[in-house]
This record gives C-alpha cells, sequence and structure tokens, in this order.
C-alpha cells in the first residue's frame, strides 16, 4: 500500500466535513452588504402603508388550498381578503393592532386576539398572519432575535425567526424610495409550506 492509497480516505474526509461545515454556518456577510442592510431596513421600517396583491398556495401535511388575496396595511392594522380558499368565496381577515376578525362570504364571523390562531380555530387554515406583516417587505418580525442571510444589494435572501425559514427567491423593483420589493415568498415551517406571489405593490 503506498502513500497515496493511504491518503484518500483522510482527504476524503476532510472534504466531508468542510461540506457538512459549509453547511451549517453561513457564508460572512461582507462590510458592505451588512451597511446595505442596515440602511434598506431602516427604509422598509418606514413603510407603514402599503398594498399588496397576489397568489398564495398553503401545503399542510396531505392538505393544501391557494387563493387570490389582497393586503391592505395601514400601521398597525390591515385588511387581507382572500378570494378563492377553501371553497368559501372570500375570506375577510381584519385587525384593528388589538384584536383580529375573521369573516366568510356567507356572513359567519369570528373574533379573537390574535389572527394566527383564529384562522385556524375557526376555518381550520394555518396562516402566519403576524409574522407575514413584516416578512412580506423583506423584515424580520421584531421581538425574536433571527438568523439571516442577504445579497450584496441587502436584500434577505433566507431568514430564519420563530421556528420558520423564510426565503426570498425573486424581487421586483418599484418606483418608491428606489427600493425593491420581494416578488417571491416562501416560508416553511415543519409540515407547512406558504408561498407568495406579489403581482403588484402599492406604497
Amino acid at each position: 500500500m503506498n502513500l497515496h492509497t493511504l491518503l484518500r480516505p483522510a482527504l476524503f474526509l476532510a472534504v466531508l466535513i468542510a461540506l457538512l461545515s459549509g453547511c451549517a454556518i453561513p457564508p460572512a456577510t461582507s462590510p458592505e452588504a451588512a451597511a446595505a442592510w442596515t440602511a434598506r431596513q431602516n427604509r422598509l421600517a418606514r413603510i407603514s402603508t402599503w398594498q399588496a396583491d397576489g397568489r398564495i398556495g398553503v401545503v399542510s401535511g396531505q392538505d393544501g388550498w391557494h387563493a387570490n388575496f389582497q393586503w391592505a396595511q395601514q400601521n398597525s392594522g390591515y385588511r387581507i381578503d382572500l378570494i378563492g380558499p377553501l371553497g368559501q368565496g372570500r375570506v375577510i381577515v381584519e385587525s384593528n393592532g388589538t384584536e383580529a376578525r375573521v369573516q366568510t362570504q356567507d356572513g359567519q364571523s369570528w373574533t379573537a386576539p390574535d389572527a394566527d390562531t383564529l384562522l385556524e380555530q375557526s376555518l381550520g387554515v394555518r396562516l402566519p398572519v403576524n409574522g407575514l406583516r413584516y416578512w412580506a417587505r423583506g423584515l424580520p418580525e421584531p421581538g425574536s432575535t433571527p438568523t439571516l442571510q442577504t445579497d450584496a444589494q441587502g436584500r434577505l435572501t433566507r431568514l430564519e425567526q420563530n421556528g420558520w425559514v423564510i426565503e426570498y427567491p425573486a424581487y421586483a423593483p418599484t418606483s418608491i424610495l428606489n427600493l425593491d420589493l420581494p416578488e417571491r415568498i416562501v416560508a416553511r415551517r415543519q409540515d407547512l409550506s406558504v408561498k407568495l406571489i406579489i403581482e403588484q405593490w402599492t406604497l
């Protein structure tokens, strides 16, 4: 057995360790990208009134549904129109910042402090409304420490928060504040997957 033969297993092990380490540890952010993210985060946080129109698809275990949506946010209050989910025709989710309400097209209505819990209890729909208020703009939700990755322009490409992994495959330019805003968002947690395609931003 020659030296070359002896070294091959060690070389393979070293490469394997490097690959596994690369999967576990995100690439270091450059100072320029970090500065771009800080500036971008400040500008995004100032957008308190916005509207996003598009499509949503949700897969929960073996079940799934999809709908068109219109999300209108004004400060801490919002109204989300889901058109076509679960054969309901139209579902309205709205909040004044302290209480959430869900209303179906046939006139049924429920209220609770938390929209995420209310949707699941009333319609069996699992949707992270509280997080999506921020994730939709490309921001982490306040209140917990996120793990994030950005591109050179300071745009989020991946966010881990509250057990969710949120990825941003595409951005679209807007005419306001010289900002690109998310065009596609994929959020996953355990057996739940939420995909948003935002076709129009109004700021």
